[in-house]
């Protein structure tokens, strides 16, 4: 049994700091269209500092990206504390620890709120402004991955194997949604996967994923498996399996689901029906994407960050962002028409959205282990000697 929980345990650190593994390369259904990387012709400099317009000191390790709400930079830490920093100045606005330890990879946050699971499987909102407690409520299970917020509702991933958990693989996750005003349970969605992921919400559908264990296989050998349910009631739209590992993301844009797992392969599924539309491997590990305007963008091993057309898998462009080490880390962020990223060496680059040219380069010299935010005026970057710096990009 000891074993057993190892096994899970490794697994799962493996696949959350993917930066650092290996995937294996299944050959493709849908070969892409593959265009010349481009190299670095002369781009447009919007900014080269190298240092910092502010640094805040906090209190451990920055291991998940840093959110905005407002005019505060929301910043978990690996300690299970929140700190909530003025976007600004770098000043200290509150700092939420609590009677448990907060897991910082379920940290979420909007204009209102400051949201996440707590160690007792716990799950509470704060007030985004003073950090006040708002509520809490007690689950069944805990709650370690990113809760989904929208105006009116939360969506917490449940999980049966985590952090400081004794891993159960024939357990049944569940989604909770629950009321964000008061936290009231609305309803809950029983899984057969025995751990849930980060949720996504689009066109009033809730689409999460984990990863099951195989039939008659040993504890650990495990495969991925989607959900999409209606966000009112809970009820079940549909599911997708594929015999990838741990479910790494989930993504939803337009009419399209995507997601990866452990084999690095990209899926592209109908919003609606989950139908496959098209799989493609980069051929190398690959980071976090974001989607917009029907596409989805990511940075892969290869030092090559690449524009996919959602609907067909095709490349739309290449950037070859030339690095030595580990590309885009964390998700990248759109901002007007340029999508901004981080590598684990500290370079920031912003790319237009358009063509893939390179707009900006910041050399911070600094390490990341995920990636940042920004508002107008900066890229927020944390580190793991529990610093968050705030560089200028105008």
């Amino acid at each position: 049994m000891q074993n057993s929980r190892v096994v899970g345990i490794n697994i799962i650190l493996l696949v959350i700091l993917a930066s650092c593994s290996t995937s294996a390369s299944p050959t493709p259904a849908l070969q892409s269209m593959h265009t010349q990387p481009q190299t670095s012709p002369p781009s447009v400099t919007l900014t080269a500092v190298t240092s910092p317009a502010w640094v805040a000191r906090l209190t451990a390790a920055v291991n998940t990206a840093p959110l905005l709400s407002g005019n505060l930079v929301i910043v978990p830490t690996a300690d299970g504390v929140i700190h909530a920093v003025r976007a600004e100045t770098g000043e200290i606005a509150w700092v939420y620890s609590g009677g448990s330890k907060v897991w910082d990879a379920s940290v979420n946050a909007d204009e209102a709120r400051v949201c996440a699971g707590a160690e007792g499987k716990q799950v509470f909102c704060l007030d985004a402004k003073t950090g006040s407690l708002l509520w809490t409520v007690t689950l069944e299970l805990e709650v370690q991955s990113r809760i989904a917020l929208t105006s009116n509702r939360l969506f917490a991933p449940t999980t049966h194997a985590g952090s400081s958990l004794e891993n159960d693989f024939s357990g049944q996750a569940v989604l909770v949604a629950l009321d964000a005003s008061n936290g009231q349970i609305i309803w809950q969605a029983p899984t057969e996967n025995y751990i849930l992921r980060r949720p996504v919400v689009n066109d009033n559908i809730v689409i999460t994923g984990g990863a099951y264990q195989l039939p008659d296989k040993s504890p650990g050998e495990i495969a991925t498996r989607v959900y999409a349910f209606n966000l009112e009631d809970g009820s079940l739209l549909w599911k997708y399996e594929s015999n990838d590992g741990l479910l790494r993301w989930v993504e939803s844009s337009g009419d399209v689901v995507t997601f990866s797992a452990a084999t690095e392969i990209v899926y592209a599924l109908g919003l609606k029906d989950g139908q496959l539309l098209w799989q493609s491997n980069p051929g190398y590990w690959m980071q976090f994407p974001v989607m917009q305007d029907g596409r989805i963008f990511f940075g892969s091993g290869d030092e090559i960050f690449r524009a996919l057309h959602a609907s067909t898998g095709r490349e739309a462009w290449l950037r070859k962002i030339n690095i030595a080490s580990l590309n885009q880390i964390g998700r990248p962020v759109i901002r007007d028409n340029a999508i901004w990223f981080n590598s684990v060496t500290g370079e920031i680059y912003a790319l237009d959205i358009n063509s893939g040219e390179r707009l900006a380069y910041i050399n911070t010299g600094r390490s990341s282990r995920v990636g940042g935010t920004m508002n107008d005026a900066y890229y927020f970057m944390g580190d793991p000697d529990g610093s968050l710096y705030a560089y200028a990009i105008q």
